[in-house]
C-alpha cells in the first residue's frame, strides 16, 4: 500500500502558465460555443417561423435555451477540472525534468528520474536518464584523467625533470634533428 500512495498527485495544478492558459481556453471554447449555438437557434427560429419582432426571437431564447445553459454551467466545473488533471500528465513530468535539468547544469547531484504511470512522455524519463548516466561516466573519466595527471605533475616534479608536453620550440629544436627540406629529398 506505501507504493500506491506514493504515485497520488498531491498538487494538480503545478506549472500556472501552461495549465492556466488550457483552463483558459476551455472557457473561452465553452462561451465560443454557447454564442454560436444561441446565434443558430435564432436564425433557424427565424426562417422556418411566422414572421416576428427580431426582439421576441431574443425573449424566447430563455425559454428555449434557459436549461441548456444551466446545464452546460453545471458541466462546465467538471470539463475545466479534467483538463486539468489530464494537463497535470504531461505539465507535472515537464516540471520534474525542468527542476532536473537546473540541478545538473548548477552541477548538483541529480537521481534518475521516473514519472508517474499514466503519465505522458515516459520516453523523456528514460532518455534523461541515459544523458544522466553518460555524464556521469564522463565526469568519472575526468576525474581519473586529473588524478593521473596530478599524480605525474607530483613524480616530474620530485625527479627534477620538466615534464615532456612542457618543452618550448626552442628546447625542443635542439633535441631533434632538422628536417631536410623538399628540395634535399629529391
Amino acid at each position: 500500500m506505501p507504493g500506491a500512495m506514493k504515485n497520488i498527485r498531491k498538487k494538480l495544478f503545478v506549472d500556472p502558465q501552461v495549465q492556466g492558459q488550457l483552463v483558459w481556453r476551455v472557457c473561452l471554447y465553452w462561451l465560443t460555443c454557447l454564442i454560436t449555438v444561441t446565434f443558430m437557434v435564432v436564425c433557424y427560429r427565424i426562417i422556418t417561423g411566422p414572421a416576428r419582432p427580431f426582439a421576441w426571437h431574443f425573449q424566447e431564447l430563455r425559454v428555449y435555451l434557459g436549461p441548456a445553459l444551466v446545464a452546460s454551467l453545471i458541466i462546465l466545473p467538471l470539463v475545466v477540472v479534467d483538463v486539468i488533471r489530464v494537463s497535470n500528465r504531461f505539465a507535472g513530468p515537464l516540471v520534474r525534468l525542468r527542476r532536473s535539468l537546473r540541478a545538473l547544469a548548477k552541477g548538483e547531484p541529480v537521481e534518475p528520474i521516473r514519472f508517474r504511470q499514466g503519465d505522458f512522455w515516459q520516453d523523456f524519463a528514460d532518455e534523461f536518464n541515459a544523458l544522466l548516466a553518460r555524464i556521469k561516466t564522463l565526469e568519472k573519466k575526468d576525474s581519473l584523467h586529473n588524478a593521473l595527471s596530478q599524480e605525474s605533475k607530483s613524480e616530474n616534479q620530485s625527479s627534477g625533470f620538466p615534464p615532456m608536453n612542457v618543452l618550448s620550440g626552442s628546447e625542443t629544436s635542439e633535441l631533434s634533428p632538422p628536417l631536410p627540406q623538399a628540395a634535399e629529398l629529391g
